[in-house]
């Protein structure tokens, strides 16, 4: 029996200390039907149980390397069920390693993958099992700087039970500053440090390019110009993305501090993006320092 359009199927996978619990535990909370750690060959079974019974039911099923050779049936299973009438979402949780060696330490747990050694070496480990999966993941989400809550609001944003089937792109605008780090999992970056410095305007520069006076500066000293050629690239690959399957594509534009030029563009670009009407879009500042009240 074929699910109703609104019915979905995510699978939750990856690199172990990534967030996999939490990202269930979000999805639960929207309404989905949580199943973790299952082996990969029961995933038809699974399906085609809460098809019968739950039918308009989007269930999320959480698979990783603690299933061993199991993870062999994992391409298989998800042949059977495409073969059904669903297609799958593959979601594949990743983080840096140091930051997952700090996890495993803060939490005392033993690697879920451990025979001897160290952390670092049952990380690496994992990482070999996992490849094959990760490489046909559409889906791939770096937690390195999300604590638990902003994780969970993340997944809800892709994952809204609510969302019909054309309309899960999800595209991320993010500002941010050259001298705070570039940002972990952007899939375009663009610099534009090149522009006019409203930084260098003493009226503007306590101001954020959420100001209007702030945009206005930025446009008229080479935006426009810019932001021409970037949503022209932009208005080429998203639908592609979208036709693909994407979930997710990440934007990142990226000025010195991050409090002014990319920020003014970020708005500019999230706006554009919104009139292709690909699916939600949303836009986010991550270096920006509102003056004080």
């Amino acid at each position: 029996m074929a699910r109703t359009q609104k019915a979905r199927l995510v699978v939750i996978t990856g690199i172990s200390g990534s967030g996999r619990s939490t990202c269930l535990r979000a999805l639960e909370d929207a309404g989905y039907y949580c199943v973790d750690n299952l082996p990969a060959s029961l995933l038809p079974a699974l399906h085609d149980t809460i098809a019968e019974r739950l039918a308009q039911t989007s269930v999320a099923v959480g698979i990783d390397a603690r299933g061993g050779e199991l993870l062999g049936d994992f391409e298989h299973a998800l042949e059977i069920v495409r073969e059904a009438g669903v297609r799958p979402e593959l979601v594949f949780l990743d983080c840096a390693d140091d930051i997952l060696i700090r996890r495993f330490a803060e939490t005392r747990r033993k690697h879920p993958v451990w025979q001897a050694g160290t952390v670092s070496e049952s990380i690496a480990r994992e990482r070999k099992t996992m490849q094959a999966i990760r490489e046909q993941t559409t889906l791939v989400i770096d937690t390195s700087e999300m604590n638990v809550h902003q994780l969970k609001r993340h997944i809800q944003r892709l994952f809204d039970p609510e969302n019909s089937a054309e309309m899960r792109l999800m595209v991320s605008v993010l500002s941010f500053g050259y001298k705070h780090g570039l940002p972990r999992d952007a899939d375009y970056v663009f610099d534009v440090r090149y522009l006019g410095n409203p930084y260098f305007v003493p009226e503007l520069m306590q101001l954020s390019g959420l100001d209007l006076a702030v945009a206005d500066y930025v446009m008229s000293r080479g935006g426009l110009d810019a932001l021409a050629k970037m949503t022209d690239l932009l208005d080429h690959v998203l639908p592609q993305h979208a036709q693909e399957g994407r979930a997710l594509v990440t934007i990142a534009l990226g000025c010195t501090g991050g409090q002014h030029r990319s920020v003014a563009l970020a708005e500019a670009i999230a706006a554009h993006v919104r009139t292709l009407h690909l699916g939600r879009v949303t836009v986010s500042h991550r270096d920006v320092k509102l003056p004080a009240a």
